[in-house]
Formats: structure tokens, sequence, C-alpha cells
């Protein structure tokens, strides 16, 4: 499965997640997580867009886990079901700014979109044009499709994101 996290470059939001539906009578939310579960409990503000709508922000009440890759959402000023209905379907955004730090070896699927990849000895490979959640690692989607690397350490050498270039193993130029 994509996932659906991208950077709007005009506003520099990051999709972070997608209200699924209402979850119970008290303005509850049910939300299908882009980011990790982690780091929902520090967010406070966060903003929700429909397809060419505004990006409108909401002050977080509480957000808590629920299932494996949802949780359940709470914003402040909202007490019932019927104020919340309309939200089903919306995209949860964050500023680029606000996103959660990143301990060294992890990167934001957005991070990795459009990084060159070359093999040790200098060959280009493509362009990664998507990331696929996949178990139990995920897959670099290259050029659209025409080839799926393995995230994993053996296959990607390094992430130069600053040089815009990804290095994997010379064993890829077999492909």
């Amino acid at each position: 499965m994509h996932r659906e996290e991208f950077v709007n470059e005009e506003n520099h939001y990051v999709v972070i997640g997608k209200v699924l539906d209402t979850y119970g009578l008290r303005g509850e939310l049910k939300v299908q997580t882009y980011l990790d579960k982690k780091h929902w409990s520090k967010i406070k503000r966060l903003f929700l867009k429909r397809k060419g709508g505004d990006y409108v922000p909401f002050v977080v009440e509480y957000s808590k886990p629920h299932g494996k890759d949802y949780l359940i959402l709470k914003f402040e000023g909202f007490r019932r079901l019927e104020e919340v209905e309309s939200f089903s379907g919306a995209k949860i955004f964050l500023p680029k700014g606000e996103l959660p730090k990143r301990r060294r070896g992890e990167y934001y699927y957005f991070e990795l979109e459009g990084l060159e990849v070359f093999t040790e000895s200098g060959r280009y490979m493509g362009k990664v044009s998507g990331v696929v959640e996949q178990k139990p690692y995920d897959l670099l989607e290259i050029d659209e499709g025409r080839l799926y690397i393995p995230f994993v350490s053996a296959l990607v050498k390094e992430v130069k994101l600053e040089e815009g270039r990804l290095i994997v193993s010379d064993i890829l130029a077999e492909l």
C-alpha cells in the first residue's frame, strides 16, 4: 500500500493521516495514521483539508491508539457526533516544520521521493518515485514501478538527503 505522505510545496504541509469516520457519540474520530503513533501524543495542533479546500486548523484535545494502524482523535470544542460527521474523508496535515524530529537513520517517505539512486560503483539506477509499505520491510519504488528495492541496510547503503542521492549495493547493478 502506498503511504499518502507527501509535501504540498506551496504551503509545506505534510499528510500525516486521514479521517475515516466518527467514533462513538462524543465527537471522536477514527483516523488512519501515516505517522508513527508514538508521535501523535505530542501533536497539539493540526490541519484538516478536503480536496480543493483550505487547510483548517484544529486544537487536539487527545489522541489514543486504536488497533494497529488507527487512532482515536478528539478536537477541543467538539462534544457530539453531529459536530464532527462532516470531517470524514478529510486528510490530516502538519506543517513540515512541526513534524516530530526523526532519529538518526529514520526518514520520512517524502524525503526519499525524488532521490537519485546510484550503485556503490556509480551506476545510475533511476529516481525514487514512491515508497510501498510491505511486511517485513518497505520497498523503494524506482521510476514509477520499473524497479522495487527493499529498504534494508544490506541493499541501501547510504541515504544522502543533502545531495539528493541514495547509494545502493552493487549487487543491484545486475537488475
